[in-house]
């Protein structure tokens, strides 16, 4: 395993930090920015401007703000410019989306910027819950490829075809299916077999998936739980894990590369928005942020609205071991990009 740079483990447990920066009243006294993803009026920037002024709490008073919204929806642009052209003082907090780490994993050419350099602050994760009109232990036992609904080979439904090919069933992508209602009715149609549920109002995706006949085989959710792998969630208590579901068809699953690399693209994949600075930044200006972070997530009024969105929100130690779960590893990444190609046949262009 590759973990966290020494800076950033040690902002992380509070020591001293490898960087010279100025201490965080210096830092601040310019003002900060929070750099969120874009258009300015997307959902990811919604969020980045709803967590802005709890976040500034956390600051030194009387600290002034600006936002910028950057590029197009799938984080990659803005996590460019962050790595390439930001201050990494800790003046500037980046608001990306899951997607950029998905890109990340994947290879994509157009990617600059590696998130292992990064400190969380806070992580906002959604459910993920694998779909099917068949029982599962049909789908483990058929030799036919089971279809699954994804929205391109880039996208969440990566966590899927991971954890299906953990557990030794062959998968074949069904693109063009990416969003609930196109995967309802893939479902209803018998164009695919399985599909994954995620994103906000989950449970009415489920609802929905119920309606035509499917119910849920597992939730991906051992990888996004700092509460343990065999954890159910708490939101949908009455569907098995991953683990459980595993076990419970008698598939050992393995303890090296191939299960970390289903870890990082089901925390990627689950992955909503996280708030995050290099890892260059003194541990007081990291404290700052992080300080601010937990304001957010104990807010009660933030609170309503990531309820309503079936949102939770990570901070603090649990953000920083979902981080390093889905970046830390190098032969996790490897093996995430070989299966891609030689069971897949996908490879980033």
């Amino acid at each position: 395993m590759i973990g966290l740079t020494g800076a950033a483990l040690a902002a992380a447990a509070g020591g001293p930090a490898l960087a010279t920066e100025a201490p965080a009243e210096a830092v601040f006294a310019n003002g900060v920015t929070v750099l969120s993803s874009g258009p300015a009026f997307g959902y990811i920037a919604g969020w980045a401007k709803l967590l802005t002024p709890y976040l500034l709490d956390g600051l030194p008073r009387d600290v002034t703000s600006s936002f910028e919204a950057m590029g197009g929806p799938d984080g990659v642009t803005v996590c460019n410019a962050f790595g390439a052209r930001m201050d990494p003082d800790g003046s500037t907090m980046m608001v990306t989306p899951g997607a950029a780490f998905l890109a990340w994993l994947e290879g994509d050419s157009r990617v600059k910027y590696d998130p292992s350099h990064w400190i969380p602050a806070l992580i906002g994760t959604t459910r993920l819950v694998l779909v099917s009109t068949r029982p599962i232990t049909e789908i483990v036992t058929r030799k036919r490829a089971v279809r699954l609904g994804a929205m391109n080979p880039i996208g969440p439904e990566l966590a899927a075809m991971f954890a299906l090919d953990l557990l030794g069933v062959p998968v074949a992508p069904v693109f063009g299916q990416g969003d609930t209602k196109t995967l309802v009715d893939g479902l209803r149609h018998g164009r695919i077999d399985v599909a994954l549920l995620s994103g906000p109002k989950i449970r009415d995706a489920l609802a929905a998936a119920r309606a035509v006949g499917a119910a849920p085989l597992f939730i991906l959710a051992s990888a996004t739980s700092c509460d343990g792998p065999a954890t159910r969630d708490p939101l949908l208590p009455g569907i098995p894990t991953f683990l459980e579901a595993a076990d419970a068809l008698r598939r050992p699953l393995p303890d090296d590369a191939r299960f970390g690399a289903y870890e990082a693209a089901t925390i990627a994949a689950s992955t909503c928005f996280a708030a995050v600075l290099p890892d260059l930044v003194r541990p007081g200006t990291v404290a700052s942020w992080r300080r601010g972070a937990q304001l957010a997530a104990d807010n009660l009024s933030l609170a309503a609205v990531a309820t309503q969105q079936e949102l939770r929100f990570q901070t603090g130690d649990c953000a920083a071991h979902l981080m390093q779960r889905m970046t830390g590893s190098a032969g996790a990444v490897a093996a995430l990009r070989a299966t891609l190609l030689h069971r897949f046949g996908w490879h980033a262009s």
